[in-house]
């Protein structure tokens, strides 16, 4: 651009990824340089996940006649740097119409779920290579940064690195650096990063071509000859559900996965047609390892307890080493999800109590200092009861359940096995927990009631209705929306 016009950059950030601290980063180099420039910020929801757009706008001339006059928000075609610290926010500046044939854009290629992502059942995640290969389409250059997995190197950091590569902007290195040191933000590691960010810039670019593989889990050790038995296809799914489900309980709760999986791979194999990929095996093995680590308070306190949960979140506030963090969870547990985790003869006392239409959801409300001794050692303790799971109102239920769902999947393969992998992806409605698993197990349950006889007398009923319980659960979230195990707030203490 000319010296008539300022230089802008745009940045999509969602909350709690530094978007903030990497704009006044900008500003800050920009001072040090002596350029004339401002920062504005369009926020959305800012806090976890939440996407905020901000806007940055430089002068390219130290010694701009008068003041200046800078935009408050980007115009389309005027965007010279477009930086996403999450892949499908560049989607939606190209969707409107920021991102142009003089733009550079630079994304990261970390997906972070949103709400609406993970409020469809099974996978509702919108895959990024679609966006990048129209923005590669579209913009003048793009390119892509693979951010490393571990912690102690920030996003920001890197993308601001990676800006400073793109030479874009008239500042030296030095002025991104005293940005940063001006900042106090964590400096060492943010200078770190900011290195690190300018070194994967100044290597060819990296762009998606293809859709991004699934992420397995190294299944756990001791069980590779089981795994060896099952057709090749199944056995990265089949590892990672048995990562899951041994975290989740036990060796022995995997080896009933295990059982459970062979009867039905024992019925696809002696089918030709389907012998090579093993479709409705491949369901079966997915949304069977999802239903057996059904969430419930247990589950939500193992997760919560998580070592390295800590660092991660003081990660995302940027808080320096030594600076006291306080993380408070929000739980509200109704009596259903406490008579779970009882004894059957307990639970049933339990949830019997004030369970009058207008105190169904009665319960438990707590604002848990969850990293205080005391309340990290409580939620230790819930986290393990795991062991005692198998003796609950809530395993027995569940169970019962899934063999119900698997004995309408054996059914009906030995007659139909299109029909059979309807009925197998009808786990989907096994999700969430309290009033949303409710209605999805009323609805699992009015669909095998009477299954076999309409799988023999009515099969293309059957598929119809079928048809249309997985058509409502994939796209019907504002009703059948899935609840979060329980909110966090976490603040850095004033000094």
């Amino acid at each position: 651009m000319s010296a008539q016009q300022p230089l802008c950059v745009l940045i999509a950030a969602m909350g709690g990824q530094g978007g903030g601290v990497l704009v006044d980063w900008l500003v800050g180099a920009a001072r040090h340089a002596g350029f004339p420039a401002q920062a504005t910020s369009i926020p959305g929801v800012a806090q976890r996940t939440g996407a905020t757009t901000y806007y940055f706008e430089l002068y390219p001339a130290r010694d701009a006649p008068g003041d200046p006059v800078f935009c408050l928000f980007p115009s389309g075609g005027d965007v010279d740097l477009m930086v996403a610290l999450e892949p499908t926010e560049a989607g939606r500046a190209l969707e409107r119409g920021f991102v142009t044939e003089h733009t550079t854009v630079i994304t990261s290629a970390r997906r972070l779920y949103s709400t609406a992502e993970k409020s469809v059942a099974s996978d509702g995640g919108l895959d990024p290579a679609i966006v990048l290969h129209a923005l590669d389409a579209a913009a003048a250059n793009l390119y892509r940064m693979d951010p490393p997995a571990h912690e102690d190197v920030r996003l920001n950091a890197l993308m601001f690195g990676a800006i400073a590569a793109t030479g874009i902007l008239p500042l030296e290195a030095e002025d991104y650096r005293n940005g940063i040191e001006q900042g106090g933000v964590a400096v060492e590691a943010n200078l770190a990063g900011f290195e690190r960010g300018r070194e994967a810039l100044s290597a060819p670019p990296s762009i998606a071509t293809q859709a991004p593989g699934l992420s397995y889990q190294r299944p756990p050790a001791g069980f590779e000859t089981e795994i060896e038995r099952f057709p090749e296809t199944l056995r990265s799914l089949v590892g990672h559900a048995l990562a899951r489900l041994v975290d989740y309980q036990d060796p022995a709760y995997v080896k009933l996965y295990l059982e459970r999986l062979q009867a039905v791979v024992a019925l696809e194999r002696d089918d030709d047609e389907n012998r090579e990929d093993y479709p409705l095996s491949a369901t079966v093995a997915r949304r069977l390892g999802a239903w057996m680590s059904y969430e419930d308070l247990i589950r939500v306190a193992q997760l919560k307890t998580r070592p390295g949960r800590l660092a991660r979140i003081r990660a995302e506030l940027d808080a320096e080493a030594g600076e006291p963090v306080a993380i408070r969870d929000f739980f509200k547990p109704r009596r259903q999800e406490i008579a779970a985790v009882l004894p059957s003869v307990f639970a049933r006392i339990v949830s019997r109590r004030d369970l009058r239409p207008d105190r169904a959801g009665t319960g438990l409300a707590l604002r848990w200092p969850t990293f205080t001794v005391l309340g990290f050692a409580a939620l230790r303790m819930l986290a393990g009861m795991r062991f005692l799971r198998r003796w609950s109102y809530g395993y027995a239920t569940e169970q019962a359940a899934i063999e119900r769902w698997l004995a309408a999947v054996r059914f009906a393969a030995a007659h139909d096995l299109d029909l059979a992998r309807r009925c197998a992806k009808l786990a989907l409605w096994a999700r969430g927990y309290g009033e949303v698993r409710a209605r999805g197990m009323a609805r699992i349950d009015a669909l095998l009631s009477d299954f076999s006889a309409r799988v023999v007398k009515d099969p293309e009923g059957l598929r119809r209705d079928l048809d249309a319980a997985l058509d409502a659960a994939r796209h019907d979230p504002d009703r059948n929306s899935v609840p979060v195990a329980g909110p966090v707030i976490a603040t850095r203490a004033t000094r």
